[in-house]
């Protein structure tokens, strides 16, 4: 079984938009100043800055508990904080695997993994940012190659095919090249 967690690239956003947010607060604060007899403003802002700080950690938090795991059977993402939530995708229902990378994420070193499922009408499943994307495609497939193979196609006799033994072809001498 091999896990992964998500890029921490995803906790970049939520990382910028908190020190900009506590940074405006901390200039409304500091504009309004306490000769102003404004404590109230700062006390507000104050308390502000920090659910917007607990409001970081907690998703750092979710970011480092979620994993995406590879079985033998299956691929299945765990994550959630306080309520465990799993999702998994066993490989006889998995009908195509694809592997998206973006100029940033080839950069960044994610990409992300659509799974299409066999059931007509179902949408794909775009797991996103998933760091070494080509590895993890790798490690999927190598789990699909080691269980028993389905069958891809039947070819009915009415099916033009050519059914020569690759052993009965010759193709003649190999060319010989003299430099």
């Amino acid at each position: 079984m091999r896990t992964r967690r998500k890029h921490i690239s995803v906790l970049v956003r939520p990382a910028l938009g908190t020190l900009v947010l506590i940074g405006l607060l901390a200039a409304l604060g500091w504009f309004t100043g306490p000769a102003s007899s404004a404590d109230v403003v700062d006390q507000v802002c104050g308390v502000l800055s920090a659910l917007l700080l607990l409001r970081f950690v907690l998703r750092l938090r979710r970011w480092s508990s979620e994993r995406i795991l590879v079985t033998d059977r299956r691929i299945a993402a765990v994550g959630g904080f306080m309520n465990r939530r799993v999702t998994s995708w066993p490989y006889v229902r998995i009908h195509d695997l694809g592997l998206r990378r973006s100029l940033g994420g080839r950069l960044l070193g994610h990409g992300s993994v659509v799974i299409e499922a066999t059931t007509p009408g179902s949408a794909p499943v775009v797991l996103e940012r998933i760091p070494d994307p080509n590895g993890f495609y790798r490690d999927v497939m190598e789990a699909l190659m080691e269980g028993p193979l389905p069958e891809m196609v039947e070819l009915d006799e009415s099916d033009e095919f050519d059914a020569r033994d690759p052993e009965d072809t010759d193709t003649g001498e190999l060319p010989r090249i003299v430099v």
